[in-house]
């Protein structure tokens, strides 16, 4: 029923089939191409954003640098403000205290004998109050 004929369209198949392996080596050399330069692209990319970081980066710790010297030098100043403003004060209360006890030595000497009281009742009382609280009460049996 069905015999097999030569066909006319043989030669032009296989011209064809010729012409799209030249085609697909083609490509496979377009893409082997384009990958390297795209490749090449993205790691020269890489090293410019690197760079780019870098240099923020380091502009950043610098400008963090000198906001803290900066600041440790107000702090200093401020300290040192601070200091002789303190011994200012401290320099006024004993002067003042001097002319105090100068004038009123005997109201000087009763104040001093008071704070001595009081700092000595705190220390005996709480020496006392650690004994009598330790033991508890005992009786002698005769």
């Amino acid at each position: 029923m069905f015999q097999y004929r030569t066909s006319n369209f043989a030669p032009s198949v296989a011209a064809i089939q010729k012409h799209l392996g030249a085609v697909e080596t083609e490509l496979g050399k377009i893409g082997r191409i384009a990958g390297r330069q795209t490749s090449d692209a993205a790691a020269a990319a890489s090293y410019q954003i690197g760079d780019a970081i870098s240099t923020i980066l380091s502009e950043m710790v610098e400008r963090f640098r000198k906001g803290g010297q900066a600041t440790g030098d107000q702090a200093g100043r401020l300290s040192n403000q601070a200091l002789d403003l303190g011994a200012k004060y401290g320099s006024d209360a004993l002067a003042r205290v001097a002319s105090q006890a100068e004038e009123r030595p005997l109201l000087t000497l009763g104040v001093a004998l008071g704070i001595g009281i009081l700092i000595g009742a705190t220390l005996l009382g709480g020496v006392g109050s650690a004994t009598s609280s330790g033991g508890g009460s005992r009786r002698r049996r005769d």
